[in-house]
């Protein structure tokens, strides 16, 4: 981002900082007031990320003052501590960012694993150091949370490989055999859903996003469909070209749902894009309550119980194989939503009764 775009008020610092998160990780799961809106899984009810205590991590956590030569130790005791079918797993991180930390947290207070931690350290050599030990070590199943440490054990032949917390992951050729993921992205069919149920007489809106997501894409197309929505598709290469898209679209677009693609996002353009939205009539979705303030009519982004859920899902499917099992990117089926009420009054909407627990000041 050019020294142009850094934005001296308060309330763009604010939108500042939350773009910066969102260039490391969703906002699932990071505010402690968000409210879930999803679908269980038909093999498991997912909890409420608020259930899970801040304290009281199961697992080691490797930091910056540990050495990495501890690793292989540290592997080998909780490997003593196994019980009966249990399965070793090392969870990777990609950084002590909170929201990758309680996903960690979520994985690892599963009673049918036993985890270790860690955290990479940003220096180069002692992460090198970390990546050397894990694959010399006896865990076969590795979880990458966030896209360096998604990358750092790329190279990585002899494990499997579950990576989350990754949207852009077709840009570094994450997905293979032993290398598959979960989706850092929200559910389109439950977005849609609920759109819909928030504003009935939507039928056309438009997305604003980076390249290679096509098979995303083509899902929420297929899910807008099915709710009687046109979602037209505009996929760009850089903020500028957002701007552009966002302003040039067709005056029917009754609404536009921003995805929290960094590639194509900062501070500049989306306040920029937000406003004129706003300007427009049009209803936008976006991926932060903090972004409601700026005229969001309501929010989702994946719930992190739901994604740790679906992170062991594929552990447990691919135990004693030999690659990961199934689909390259398993989808997240249910997410967090808040709805900006004052919004919703400025566009005659009424929130049915089943939606008023997901208004956001509540």
């Amino acid at each position: 981002m050019s020294s142009k775009d850094i934005i001296g008020t308060k309330s763009d610092l604010s939108l500042k900082a939350i773009l910066m998160v969102c260039m490391v990780m969703l906002f699932a799961g990071c505010t402690p007031d968000t409210k879930k809106s999803g679908i269980e899984s038909d093999k498991t009810a997912i909890s409420d990320e608020r259930s899970a205590p801040d304290s009281g991590k199961s697992g080691l956590n490797v930091n910056k003052a540990k050495k990495p030569r501890l690793i292989r130790r540290e592997l080998a005791n909780k490997k003593t501590e196994k019980k009966a079918k249990q399965q070793n797993v090392l969870i990777l991180l990609s950084s002590s960012v909170k929201s990758y930390q309680r996903l960690a947290q979520k994985i690892a207070s599963d009673p049918g694993v036993v985890a270790v931690e860690i955290t990479l350290s940003g220096d180069p050599a002692q992460d090198n150091a970390v990546v050397r030990d894990i694959q010399s070590s006896d865990t076969v199943q590795i979880v990458a949370i966030g896209l360096k440490a998604a990358q750092s054990v790329k190279s990585i032949t002899n494990k499997q490989i579950v990576f989350a917390q990754v949207v852009n992951y077709r840009d570094y050729g994450l997905v293979g055999g032993n290398f598959k993921g979960v989706s850092a992205l929200p559910s389109p069919e439950k977005l849609f859903k609920d759109w819909k149920a928030l504003s009935p007489g939507l039928s056309k809106v438009a997305v604003v996003v980076g390249k290679n997501l096509h098979s995303y894409l083509r899902r929420a197309q297929k899910a807008a469909e099915l709710e009687g929505i046109e979602l037209i598709i505009e996929q760009v290469a850089s903020d500028k070209e957002f701007v552009y898209r966002s302003k040039n679209m067709q005056r029917n677009i009754q609404g536009q749902w921003i995805l929290p693609d960094n590639r194509v996002l900062s501070v500049k353009a989306l306040k920029e894009v937000m406003a004129y939205g706003s300007r427009r009539g049009r209803q936008i979705v976006v991926f932060s309550p903090g972004l409601l303030s700026y005229g969001g009519l309501f929010y989702v982004s994946p719930d992190i119980a739901a994604i740790a859920e679906a992170v062991l899902l594929r552990l447990r499917q691919s135990a004693g194989k030999a690659d990961v099992q199934g689909d390259g990117v398993l989808p997240v089926m249910s997410h967090i939503l808040g709805i900006n009420q004052n919004i919703a009054r400025q566009f005659n909407l009424i929130i049915p009764a089943a939606y008023r627990k997901y208004i956001n000041d509540r």
